[in-house]
């Protein structure tokens, strides 16, 4: 069976499904004080932003910790295939402690874009089901995904519904003109989730865009999707990768050559041995063992999914990968 379609089992056999999360707007889960202020976290239904979502109804996770300096900036991740916010929940977390306003967002994000695209001769279709989940304009048969149900809308309504029902904690501030305010977002995301990371920052331009595990890879003609290489609304010496060396959906070296054609900064520098800032790279890899290695792809999940992220014995995030997220959300 084409790896393409197991992915779908990445999380599926790794954690279990949360789609019974009936939170209206979320709860304070920490109110510990490191100074003043408080930790925020919400997990938030999408249809209780928009009632005509029905489908990819998993909770939004939305952080914030005012007990640190703001940067009024906002960190979105977007999940890998069939993942869903609550299983990526470290790395959000980790924004917010950064001073992020941080949202893991749900999103149509089934194995249909991989089934639609990896072998197709135009070398078209990558782009056209990123564009569709993205912004909801009909492109291709390959995915189907409106404007209600893409990215761009459901971050928009998940922003109404935060300054809402939270006027003082500042979400509109990335909202301009009736629309999401990119400028001032950081897009993040794992595996099919990071390479949408980095085609909307091809699309608009962003404050900086990470990818965790991802390529997009046309199997049929081995080489990138054509929109990788294309030139992009965002400067390419703001997009950040993190890869491991033994992934086991996306060679790792085929990834380091689709960096290296993207014009990444910098050579792959392993956080394994070396400490940051990594020779000022932009391409961190690793060959760390998962935290969990019973999952299907143990290896292309450590770099963010909380199961497999490496811990210590006393079960905390490894130093080292604390201080790679830390340099990818603040270099």
């Amino acid at each position: 069976m084409n790896k393409y379609l197991v992915i779908a089992l990445l999380v599926l056999a790794s954690c279990k499904k949360n789609n019974d999360v009936t939170s209206n707007g979320g709860s304070v889960t920490d109110t510990s004080s490191r100074s003043t202020g408080q930790f925020y976290e919400y997990n938030i239904l999408p249809s209780t932003t928009n009632s005509s979502i029905v489908l990819f109804n998993s909770a939004h996770a939305v952080c914030l910790d005012t007990r640190t300096t703001l940067k009024n900036k906002l960190f979105v991740f977007l999940p890998g295939t069939t993942g869903f916010p609550a299983t990526y929940k470290l790395i959000v977390k980790q924004a917010a402690s950064q001073g992020y306003h941080a949202i893991g967002l749900m999103y149509p994000n089934d194995a249909s874009i991989y089934t639609a695209s990896n072998n197709d001769t135009t070398n078209t279709q990558f782009a056209k089901c990123r564009q569709e989940i993205f912004d909801g304009t009909n492109q291709t048969s390959g995915v189907s995904v409106d404007t209600n149900n893409c990215i761009k809308s459901r971050l928009y309504k998940l922003l109404l519904y935060l300054q809402r029902t939270y006027p003082t904690q500042n979400w509109s501030q990335y909202i301009l003109n009736g629309q999401v305010n990119w400028s001032k977002i950081v897009v993040a995301g794992h595996s099919q989730g990071g390479g949408h990371a980095f085609f909307i920052a091809k699309k608009v331009a962003v404050d900086k865009a990470i990818s965790f595990s991802s390529i997009d890879w046309n199997s049929a003609l081995n080489r990138s999707a054509a929109w990788v290489t294309q030139t992009g609304a965002t400067p390419i010496n703001k997009f950040y990768s993190f890869n491991g060396t033994r992934d086991e959906v996306f060679s790792y070296t085929n990834v380091q050559t689709q960096l290296a054609d993207m014009g990444i900064t910098g050579s792959p520098v392993s956080i394994d041995n070396n400490n940051s800032p990594y020779s000022s790279t932009h391409r961190l890899t690793t060959s760390a063992t998962p935290a969990l290695s019973i999952a299907p792809f143990p290896n292309h999940n450590l770099t963010c999914l909380d199961m497999s992220v490496p811990k210590t014995s006393s079960g905390t995030i490894t130093t080292a990968f604390i201080n790679a997220w830390i340099y990818l959300l603040n270099n």
